[in-house]
């Protein structure tokens, strides 16, 4: 209640501020002053509407009967609804960035994040600012970038090794320090910060929290005191880490490679081939497309029952790369298409079949959406819990008694297991488990990087 009371008042001063403020600088523009003096002058409360109503004409045009327009119904309406709205939406951020700075002073973790953010704001700034100093005086280049990472030092750095190349720099460069470039910059550099922010702090979290040996309780430390590989021993000596670890491998590899031929085969029959009911077929695919696959989970069950599937990992390979056609034959189709046909026919005249044409020409072309496909196929095993955990958690049929079960779950299902089952929790193993498969995943990314855009855009631009 009292936080609402005071975004009351809030509002309400700002407002009576703002009418104040646009109808005296309404009055001192009639009146024919421009001296920023006295319009800062008029914001002071009260006194500021005293005076701007007795200070004198200038304009022999104006008098009486313009100050009182201003003040007429038609005039202050809108400017009292603008005024409000501008208001509302102060108090709206001011309330976020009030709540963030008080917990900032009561709480550890908060102040951490505060304090990272300021001071990587500090260091955009501080480096923006070197390199337009850097090429005020002629110089560019990515080193004097480097420098700019100095705190407030970069500045001397530049103006001790770069002399200026041409006369007259020194006006120029005021103008770099002048408030309102060093505040917008503070602006966009302060988005910047957040989403740096809002990126490193969770990832920083999750290493902290693998080295920390916390078990039953979530740390509220980012980083912890005394860091320990006690988790990381424990994930693999008293868990069956590695047995989920070579079940997903085992999946996502069987699904890249299955699913990528397949699924690059049918494309190249619906991009080069005409045949009766091809239109359909492709209208099927992209029907089956929209719906999500839990839809099917019981007539999953259902099946994977039947033909004694249920708790085998690498059938699950059979629903993903069936989940996978739709969606990617349209994305390779589409790249296909836009390879000439020309050279099919130059190649069919030089006595090539079909089949040598699709290994010799058309699969060289198509490199980066088939690397794009498959590295996405391999990608899924990793990150499904869904499907594993709902029809690997069964024995096979004529299992013995004392069979364990969770030899044949996959990484997601395993990890999870770590948070979800009280009796086994250890944030700790799950934090340690989650980067040992993130690091290699983001490796493959950075790896194949240049074709997975070069896919993704190829694959889009036509279908």
């Amino acid at each position: 209640m009292n936080i609402i009371i005071i975004m009351l008042i809030t509002f309400i001063v700002l407002w009576a501020l703002f009418i104040q403020y646009f109808s005296n600088h309404e009055v001192m523009k009639v009146k024919g002053y421009k001296n920023k003096r006295d319009y800062y002058l008029t914001f002071i409360p009260i006194y500021g509407h005293f005076h701007a109503k007795k200070m004198p004409y200038t304009l022999r045009e104006t008098g009486e009967k313009e100050y009182n327009y201003i003040y007429n119904r038609e005039q202050m309406l809108p400017r009292i609804a603008g005024t409000a709205a501008l208001s509302l939406a102060i108090v709206i951020l001011l309330v976020p960035l009030s709540l963030t700075f008080y917990l900032a002073v009561v709480n550890n973790t908060m102040k951490t994040l505060v304090v990272t953010f300021i001071v990587i704001v500090f260091l955009l700034l501080n480096q923006g600012l070197t390199v337009d100093f850097a090429e005020l005086r002629g110089y560019n280049d990515v080193k004097y970038g480097l420098i700019g990472l100095i705190p407030i030092a970069s500045f001397f750095i530049i103006n001790k090794i770069c002399p200026p190349k041409e006369k007259r720099v020194s006006r120029k460069i005021t103008k770099i320090f002048k408030p309102k470039n060093i505040i917008s910059r503070i602006l966009i550099q302060g988005q910047v910060a957040l989403m740096a922010v809002i990126v490193i702090v969770p990832v920083v979290y999750i290493f902290g929290m693998a080295f920390s040996n916390v078990q039953s309780n979530v740390p509220n430390q980012i980083w912890p005191d005394q860091p320990t590989f006690a988790a990381f021993t424990r994930l693999f000596k008293d868990t069956k880490f590695t047995t989920w670890y070579r079940n997903t491998l085992t999946i996502a590899v069987i699904n890249m490679v299955a699913g990528t031929v397949i699924i690059t085969g049918a494309a190249y029959v619906f991009a080069r081939f005409s045949f009766k009911g091809k239109k359909a077929g492709l209208l099927g695919l992209l029907v089956l497309q929209a719906f999500p696959s839990f839809m099917g989970l019981i007539a999953m069950y259902v099946l994977f029952w039947k033909f004694g599937l249920l708790g085998k990992p690498t059938a699950l390979t059979i629903l993903y790369i069936g989940g996978a056609i739709p969606g990617n034959l349209w994305l390779i189709k589409g790249f296909l298409d836009q390879i000439p046909r020309d050279l099919d026919e130059s190649a069919m005249i030089d006595g090539a079949n079909k089949l040598q044409i699709f290994f010799r020409i058309i699969l060289p072309l198509s490199i980066p959406i088939l690397t794009f496909v498959a590295v996405s196929m391999f990608m899924g095993p990793w990150m499904d819990y869904m499907l594993p955990g709902y029809l690997l958690n069964y024995m096979p049929p004529g299992a013995p008694a004392d069979y364990d079960v969770q030899t044949q779950w996959t990484l997601a299902v395993g990890i999870f297991n770590f948070i979800n089952d009280i009796n086994n929790l250890d944030y700790s193993a799950f934090a340690a488990a989650a980067l040992i498969v993130g690091i290699p995943i983001a490796v493959l990314y950075m790896a194949f990087q240049k074709y997975l855009i070069e896919g993704i855009m190829a694959g889009a631009t036509k279908g």
